[in-house]
């Protein structure tokens, strides 16, 4: 089949396949988080079949992960494999592919970026992400829209370059990954929501990280504020885990470690301000009465407050903390300084996992594959202390991995590398012994890990090494051992599910990630508990009783002919 020679508009209505594939997508991915299109725009542009075979292939490809019919259930990631190769054969040998001055080539090139990430196609991944950045920066997404767009072009010019933002900064939590997007570069305005898009200014990302006017009145959306959290993110990667050179004194009121935290604090009071407001007791709309703009914002609000205590969990991380103070003096550090910040990284790293599994819990599926990632670097930290001297802390340390390894489980039936990222996370677990008594103590004896064993807690806290199936920590695990890890045998079960009459109810609080035995930084509050009504994120379910509408064997060929 010489998909070159195929027209984009062959037909003169939208087959449905796509259009399938369409509702698909919109329901489960669209600003969750990444909002590549607008989707009224889009829609018109399907129902007149303007929408270019490249991204109609991509879009297909994607939305097939989401979808639970039985004729591929055995052979999806082959079919979407399939649409993925088909799409960017026709974007690479396109002869003017790279030329149109359009966005349907950045589209598709983003949405086959995640399907390789997801799939351990670091490689393709990377530079399908990078010819995208490069696309729009030559397309100049990063500067505001001209007034020859129309508003709806606007707004997906917008949202198209601050979704590839977060993806960048996202393939980028890993040593030696620089992000593609530097943020001098962006001036383009944040993403302003839809309802309040006449009421409040549009503001930029320097505008809001600027720390001469932290004002907490202001309103850019939970979509904003995830960009600017992925922006402290990406700070938060370069302090720790690429600036071996650059050694400041954490504990320095000057440094940047002491920077970001004071703007994950800002950032964390702006979200908690900008989330959705609460519903009455008993006036909760249910799931089905939801508008897309509520799951939207549901989709930021927890992403913002995962990415608020992501940032904390590798701010604060006791081996990478051990690796920046092999070189500091510490005659100046204060007395308590150390253990107040191990207490507050254990604290996040309960709050990820509490955050994540209770909007699951509630009826929310968190879909973007990063949030696997995030829950192994919040397991690795658990993991460390299993074999405190506290038996409290030990035990609850356990029941956060018990409970992050059932989440990996039940995610990896969408993603397939999270059964990877749960079979490292009992591999490392088993190794935590040595590594808690070399890490933990008042002295970190970093210097006293061998290669493999620094390698091994590089990787599990890097999202570019956890897409490796030849990662270094399933090489040296050791025999299973008795004690806490007992609790580590989970089987297929499923988290807790939402009870009938709390549906509606998702709370985000952090009332596991209490310690005994550990102080709480007067710094950080955790607590944030939010009540919002969502709406079950269960795959698209099938006809009952008539053939099913997607022919998983021809609909190719239906496609293009």
């Amino acid at each position: 089949m010489d998909l070159r020679k195929r027209s984009s508009s062959a037909a003169s209505t939208p087959d449905k396949v796509f259009l399938e594939a369409c509702d698909i997508y919109f329901r489960h991915c669209h600003n969750k988080p990444y909002g590549f299109f607008n989707a009224e725009l889009f829609q018109q542009q399907a129902a007149k079949n303007q929408v270019p075979l490249h991204l109609r292939l991509a879009l297909i490809a994607t939305a097939t992960r989401y979808s639970s019919r039985s004729q591929w259930r055995e052979r999806k990631q082959s079919t979407i494999d399939s649409y993925a190769r088909c799409s960017w054969e026709l974007i690479v040998t396109s002869p003017n592919g790279f030329d149109d001055d359009d966005v349907t080539v950045i589209q598709a090139l983003a949405l086959l970026a995640v399907i390789d990430a997801t799939a351990g196609r670091r490689r393709g991944a990377w530079v399908k992400i990078g010819m995208a950045v490069r696309i729009s920066q030559d397309l100049q997404l990063m500067l505001e829209p001209g007034s020859g767009f129309s508003n709806m072009e606007r707004d997906e010019r917008r949202h198209l370059f601050w979704s590839l933002y977060l993806l960048d900064r996202f393939v980028g939590c890993s040593f030696q990954r620089p992000p593609a997007i530097q943020d001098s570069d962006c001036r383009l305005n944040l993403p302003t929501p839809h309802y309040s898009r006449n009421l409040v200014p549009y503001t930029t990302l320097k505008g809001l990280l600027d720390e001469r006017n932290r004002d907490l009145s202001m309103r850019p959306g939970m979509f904003g504020i995830s960009i600017a959290l992925a922006s402290v993110l990406g700070r938060t990667i370069k302090c720790m885990m690429n600036e071996a050179d650059k050694i400041e004194a954490p504990w320095h009121l000057e440094s940047a470690y002491r920077a970001i935290c004071t703007d994950l604090e800002f950032l964390k009071e702006l979200a908690v301000s900008n989330s959705p407001v609460l519903a009455a007791p008993g006036q909760a709309r249910p799931p089905h009465e939801m508008q897309d703009r509520d799951r939207e914002q549901i989709a930021h609000m927890v992403l913002s407050h995962t990415l608020y205590h992501l940032s904390h969990c590798i701010l604060s991380h006791p081996y990478l903390l051990g690796l920046k103070m092999q070189s500091l003096s510490r005659s100046d550090m204060p007395p308590t300084w150390l253990e107040d910040t191990r207490a507050t990284c254990l604290m996040h790293a309960g709050s990820v996992i509490t955050v994540l599994v209770e909007a699951k819990a509630a009826g929310y599926m968190p879909v973007p594959s990063v949030y696997s990632y995030c829950i192994l670097v919040a397991s690795t930290i658990h993991a460390l202390y299993l074999h405190s001297d506290d038996m409290a802390v030990g035990q609850s340390s356990a029941e956060y991995l018990k409970t992050s390894l059932e989440y990996l489980g039940e995610v990896s039936e969408l993603w397939t590398y999270a059964q990877t990222m749960a079979s490292a996370l009992r591999s490392f677990a088993v190794q935590c012994g040595r590594y808690s008594d070399l890490l933990l103590r008042d002295e970190p004896l970093v210097d006293e890990l061998t290669t493999t064993e620094s390698a091994v807690l590089c990787s599990v806290i890097d999202y570019w090494a956890m897409m490796d199936p030849h990662n270094p920590v399933f090489d040296v695990a050791q025999p299973r051992t008795d004690g806490p890890l007992d609790l580590l045998d989970v089987g297929p079960g499923y988290l807790t599910p939402p009870t009938p009459g709390a549906v509606g109810a998702i709370p985000l609080e952090a009332a596991m990630s209490h310690s005994p035995g550990h102080k709480t930084s007067d710094l950080v509050d955790p607590d944030i508990l939010i009540h919002y009504p969502v709406s079950i994120m269960s795959p698209m379910a099938s006809e009952e009783g008539g053939s099913p509408a997607w022919d998983w064997d021809s609909e190719l060929n239906a496609m293009i002919d």
